[in-house]
Order: structure tokens, then C-alpha cells, then sequence
């Protein structure tokens, strides 16, 4: 009997994976601090661009308000702010309106008075009126009025609000 050396069998050697890779280390490296300032700006958006919702729905809810009689839009849309006014931790809520209109202030004011505009968390919203002046040799009884909402809640997460 002859004896048969045994066979050597040269397999390749094994592959190594992408992440184990000097190339997969790197993009690791760079992916970790990239993803981590990611998740930071969410973390400090996020609360912002919820709070930015609920201001434009209270803007919503008083643009859907019919306007009293005599009056229509100067410039059609809000301006709004979300902001820290006065001390405190809470996030207060202002939406301006600018009205060209024939009525009294008082008018206004008791119209305004009697509605019930929901503010940012269910609760009506103050609503402040201005009569903007006018020029002395108006040829007209309309005059500008500015409207103005307010609300307010808790500071939350939002860093506008601290």
C-alpha cells in the first residue's frame, strides 16, 4: 500500500469585511460625530418647530374668525413671535393683524370682546386693539387698526422660552 500525502489545499485567504476595513474605520469616524450633531440640532428644533405650529394655527383661528362689518384686511396674514417676555419660564405667543376699518374702536373692542378665539392650549387668547393714527386730511372714515393676540404656556424645550 502506498501512502498517499496528504493534500494541502491553498484557500484564499478570508476576505476581511468593509467595518473592519481601514476604509469602514474611517467612515465610522466621521459618521459618530456627524450623526451626534445631528441628533443635537433635532433635539433643539424639534420643540421649536412644534411651538412655530401651534403659533400659525392660533393664526389660523383668528384669520377664519369672520371680520366684524366695515372692515377688511390691510395686510392679509399675522406677523407672529414666540418669545420670553418679561421673567419667568414660559413661552408667550403674539400674533399682530392690521384691519383698514370704519368702526369705532369701542366697536371693535366689544366685537372682539365677544368672540372666542382659542389661544395656543385651549384657553381664549387676549386680544389687544390699537388705532393706528391717521393723517389729518383723510378723505375718508376708515382707519387703521392693528390687532393683536396673545397666549401663553410653558416653556417646554423650546430655548426661546428660557
Amino acid at each position: 500500500m502506498q501512502d498517499i500525502p496528504p493534500v494541502v489545499s491553498e484557500e484564499p485567504a478570508a476576505k476581511k469585511s468593509f467595518w473592519r476595513s481601514s476604509k469602514g474605520g474611517c467612515l465610522v469616524v466621521t459618521l459618530v460625530p456627524v450623526i451626534g450633531l445631528l441628533l443635537l440640532v433635532l433635539l433643539v428644533m424639534i420643540p421649536m418647530w412644534v411651538n412655530n405650529g401651534k403659533l400659525a394655527d392660533m393664526i389660523g383661528r383668528f384669520e377664519d374668525y369672520p371680520l366684524p362689518p366695515e372692515t377688511g384686511w390691510s395686510d392679509y396674514g399675522g406677523e407672529g413671535s414666540i418669545v420670553l417676555r418679561g421673567n419667568g419660564n414660559h413661552c408667550d405667543y403674539r400674533a399682530r393683524f392690521t384691519f383698514e376699518t370704519g368702526l369705532a374702536i369701542d366697536e371693535l373692542t366689544a366685537y372682539y370682546n365677544r368672540a372666542n378665539i382659542a389661544g395656543i392650549e385651549g384657553s381664549r387668547a387676549a386680544i389687544t386693539l390699537w388705532i393706528q393714527p391717521s393723517s389729518e386730511g383723510a378723505a375718508y372714515r376708515s382707519q387703521t387698526v392693528i390687532v393683536e393676540l396673545n397666549s401663553s404656556t410653558d416653556a417646554g424645550m423650546d430655548i426661546r422660552c428660557h
